[in-house]
């Protein structure tokens, strides 16, 4: 197996590299490129089945590499590296075929995560092909358990936008999916109590249910069927008709194995991401479906109104890159989530216990975000616990929450250079002779080198790399007016070992040679 890196950033392509190389997946070629013209030709040559590649190249994007080598016959599994700024790109990136992205900023071990699951999807694709050409009656059973282990995963776990998964359902022929209109609906049996069941006997009225789900749903396509861990029924569907269909499913059950079930169903979704809260809001509608309920079927948005909220995990991290980089609508989802989350978890009554917790919040998020920016932000005074007290509604609380954290935003971007991008421009005024790196730079200063660049960047409007040859080309033309020092001896000075090579970059850089310059042409 080959693997391909694209990034024109030389620092983060060797950590990528690097990573790679660590992992326990044997790959007969890394390759590790910062042009898109040279990784083409390398790609006609050794048709890698991994390619990771960032957007915004030199000369040729990354976007116009993939309308390239995207054919009939040659489908990598793409990777696409996105900036904030270059969004818009990464959704037509996934439209060309890529399978994932990634927002930069991204951490080490998020990047070898990313690398090992392509590998396992590409190794149970194998598995498939491999199983359809023993038996297909045994490749059919095989492609639906990992069909229904790949639902089952979709459903469970949160999924970052335009997972690979896009290309799993069109594997598995659920490409209607990718479109995320869908609902997730929940089954379960009313088991009970006065006559309960032997295993046995559970696990044929479990497969009979599912036999006459299976056969309902014929009619009510595009729909999809799977078993969760509890032995229960999901039922994903893009059918709009669901009285109709949980009624159908109900009527036949009880007409067939004379049994009663209960039903739950979520809202309809706008994203394949948010499979797994439609999938939690069903199985949290079914929970309840037995309150007063004569027909045992419930819809989310029938219970929402009580403050049923989407449990989703909190997220520090990202929320303090969104206040960094004043991504304002981020914020507000990100506060809203949030507070769903605490209401889920302590009830919607519970203001003080509420407000305690938003507070509590705030706090650590101001203060990792102090601690990762190394600044001195201003003290949270009593008034926040005073004003969230005061709050009369859920939707005051979130409003009054996104304002602190829009000032907090607010206060960063005009306060002075952030400390740790000046040391590390005064690192690269002091040291530019050495051998520096982004790395090397980003261990001095005790911080992440992906942070560092993204904290660069947003200061200096340069990249790390663009930045120290910027430094390096004018000491070099200085000394090139002032001094009497060899062309050699001005290269070695400024940082470049390889003559050739500081001439080239200091011919782009000015439109002259280093002769030409000092002779005034």
């Amino acid at each position: 197996m080959n693997i391909m890196i694209i990034e024109d950033e030389v620092d983060i392509l060797n950590g990528m590299k690097d990573a790679v190389q660590q992992l326990d997946v044997h790959f007969e070629h890394i390759f590790a490129v910062n042009q898109a013209e040279v990784a083409l030709e390398l790609i006609q040559n050794h048709w890698p089945e991994i390619i990771v590649t960032d957007i915004v190249l030199p000369e040729m994007t990354g976007l116009d590499l993939m309308e390239q080598i995207m054919d009939k016959d040659y489908h990598p599994k793409i990777i696409v590296i996105s900036g904030y700024s270059n969004f818009t790109y990464a959704q037509r990136s996934i439209k060309l075929g890529a399978i994932d992205y990634m927002l930069k900023p991204f951490a080490r071990e998020e990047f070898i995560q990313k690398i090992r699951s392509v590998v396992e999807m590409i190794h149970e694709e194998k598995e498939i092909v491999k199983e359809q050409q023993v038996s297909d009656s045994d490749a059919i059973l095989g492609a639906k358990t990992l069909r229904d282990k790949f639902l089952l995963g979709l459903c469970m776990n949160l999924v970052p936008l335009h997972e690979h998964t896009i290309h799993r359902l069109k594997f598995f022929d659920l490409e209607w999916m990718a479109g995320g209109a869908f609902y997730v609906i929940a089954l379960d049996r009313i088991e009970n109590d006065k006559h309960p069941l032997s295993e046995k006997e559970t696990e044929l009225q479990i497969f009979a249910v599912g036999n006459i789900v299976e056969d309902v749903l014929i009619s009510y396509q595009p729909s999809v069927m799977f078993r969760n861990i509890h032995n229960q029924w999901i039922i994903i569907t893009d059918c709009n008709h669901l009285e109709q269909l949980t009624e159908a499913i109900s009527s036949n059950i009880m007409t067939y194995q004379r049994m009663k079930v209960k039903a739950g169903i979520s809202v309809r979704t706008n994203s394949f991401q948010a499979a797994s809260t439609a999938y939690e809001q069903a199985i949290k509608a079914m929970k309840l479906s037995h309150i007063d309920r004569e027909d045992h079927r419930v819809f989310y948005k029938d219970i929402e109104a009580n403050g049923i909220g989407n449990q989703q995990q909190n997220d520090y991290d990202q929320i303090v890159e969104y206040i960094y980089l004043e991504q304002l609508e981020r914020i507000k989802a990100a506060v809203s989530m949030v507070v769903n989350d605490f209401i889920v978890s302590i009830g919607i009554n519970q203001r003080q216990e509420l407000t305690q917790k938003c507070l509590e919040w705030v706090v650590h998020v101001h203060s990792l975000l102090a601690d990762k920016l190394k600044v001195t932000l201003k003290q949270i005074t009593i008034h926040l616990w005073v004003d969230l007290d005061a709050c009369n509604s859920i939707e005051e609380l979130k409003e009054h929450l996104n304002r602190y954290f829009e000032q907090l935003s607010q206060q960063i971007s005009m306060g002075p250079i952030n400390p740790i991008v000046e040391k590390a421009v005064r690192f690269i005024h002091n040291q530019y002779s050495q051998n520096i790196t982004l790395q090397k730079v980003a261990s001095e200063l005790s911080t992440h080198p992906v942070w560092l660049s993204q904290l660069f960047k947003r200061e200096t409007k340069q990249t790390f790399s663009d930045y120290l040859t910027d430094v390096r080309m004018e000491e070099a033309k200085r000394l090139l007016r002032e001094s009497n020092l060899r062309i050699y001896e001005i290269s070695e000075q400024v940082g470049y070992t390889d003559l050739q090579h500081f001439g080239q970059i200091f011919k782009k850089r000015t439109g002259l040679t280093p002769k030409g310059y000092r002779s005034g042409q």
